[in-house]
């Protein structure tokens, strides 16, 4: 069954964290909040997606190098399971151009590759959540 995220009630987009490194998901979380967001984080994909949170996301932003599920599996299981599609961020160390062109083939909103600049990372997150 598939579910849609609501937040027609939230005054603060829930942007959902997915990395397995915790300092990387503090500098995040903190980076969201900032914002104005209200920020989840969660240390694997299989976290997230067993959490009630996880489907009340109006952004998430992964990980690619995770395990067992990585960052581009999340991303295909989040189109499985959702209704309408969540705004993905991937974020990842690996410089190999073809999970840039995987990434977006699963619908990926936006890539960046570490380390990255906090300002485009910024840019993107207000796009993505202006769309949700």
């Amino acid at each position: 069954m598939a579910s849609t995220p609501t937040n027609t009630s939230r005054s603060r987009p829930i942007v959902s964290v997915i990395d397995d490194d915790a300092a990387m998901r503090a500098a995040l979380t903190d980076l969201l909040d900032s914002l104005g967001c209200q920020s989840q984080a969660f240390g694997s994909s299989e976290l997230f997606l067993s959490a009630e949170e996880a489907l009340s996301s109006d952004l998430v932003i992964t990980d690619i190098e995770m395990g067992p599920l990585d960052g581009l599996g999340l991303l295909k299981r989040l189109g499985e399971i959702l209704a309408q599609p969540v705004p993905v961020i991937v974020i990842t160390a690996l410089s190999d151009e073809r999970l840039e062109r995987r990434a977006a083939a699963e619908g990926c909103f936006a890539f960046l590759r570490k380390p990255f600049d906090p300002d485009r990372l910024i840019a993107h997150v207000r796009n993505a959540v202006a769309l949700s």
